[in-house]
């Protein structure tokens, strides 16, 4: 089921107190074994792209091939464009049928993001697409290695100023490394600010603090590294593995996704969204339309 509702879909995980993995993938094999993970779990799922991935996969390609993906899917899944380079890439994926797309302005100063998110919120809610911003930064992996945690203060004028739909929020996740959150700003940021809440640098976060995390409004949590280091020790697995009577690198390929579909699987129970997939599509198959986008605050002289 190819999601076309994505606010319904956030806030059906915050009222039940779950958050989905989203998941980055860049091939066939991938998207596949992640949606595998989530029909074996009776789960929700997020598949996400970054601008490498589409650069590499290809504009015309990848996101048709997760579509499709998508309407043959027997569990909700929803599509979102993760860390673009450019407002460009962020127009683009809209004009290819994403229904959630992030801006990345985290490492602006708060009134450049603010502008920044509320340019895309305006294009993005005229195409029934849901808006990601970021506040913080989150380091590791790409980014220097810098980290700046989120104020409660500055996450609250975002959301009311740009309208955006959600919110990751810097709180101690870090790309691609092992990490632990700071639960009290968590819960601070998510007493102040109105929308479902994001993590980046999900692989590593310690599975206590997922659990918390999920009864602080969070609804969405990037894994990246470790899928792509599942992915990765497959290939060499598969390698090595006899073929018999098929193509070897089918043999491989095939190994490899299994890899992909089993950390998937432990990642969607650990944050809660085993089972939860047939009343969502329930509710998003009887709802005409998605959730009201919200409103940015007037501009004032």
């Amino acid at each position: 089921m190819y999601v076309t509702k994505p606010r319904l879909f956030f806030d059906h995980a915050l009222r039940n107190r779950f958050a989905v993995p989203s998941f980055n993938v860049c091939n066939l094999e991938i998207a596949r074994g992640v949606i595998t993970a989530a029909e074996a779990e009776d789960a929700p799922v997020i598949l996400q792209t970054y601008f490498g991935d589409l650069y590499h996969g290809g504009f015309n390609v990848l996101p048709q091939l997760l579509r499709l993906l998508a309407d043959q899917a027997s569990v909700p899944v929803l599509v979102h464009q993760d860390h673009p380079d450019c407002d460009e890439m962020i127009l683009r994926t809209l004009r290819a049928g994403y229904y959630s797309v992030m801006y990345d302005g985290g490492h602006l100063p708060l009134e450049e993001n603010i502008k920044g998110a509320a340019y895309i919120v305006e294009i993005a809610h005229g195409m029934g697409a849901a808006v990601e911003a970021e506040l913080g930064q989150f380091g590791g992996e790409g980014q220097a290695g810098r980290v700046e945690k989120a104020s409660p203060d500055e996450a609250k004028r975002l959301v009311e100023e740009s309208g955006i739909d959600t919110l990751a929020v810097s709180v101690g996740s870090v790309h691609g490394q092992s990490s632990r959150l700071e639960l009290p700003l968590l819960e601070e940021i998510a007493e102040v600010a109105p929308v479902p809440l994001v993590l980046h640098g999900g692989s590593g976060i310690h599975p206590d603090d997922v659990r918390k995390a999920t009864s602080m409004n969070v609804v969405k949590i990037n894994i990246g590294a470790d899928i792509v280091r599942a992915w990765m020790n497959g290939l060499k697995e598969g390698e090595l593995l006899e073929s018999g009577h098929e193509p070897p690198h089918q043999v491989m390929l095939r190994h490899a996704s299994v890899k992909v579909t089993e950390v998937a699987r432990t990642k969607l129970a650990l944050m809660g969204a085993s089972h939860r997939a047939k009343p969502l599509r329930t509710k998003l198959d009887e709802a005409t339309a998605d959730l009201p986008a919200r409103s940015a605050a007037p501009v004032t002289v």
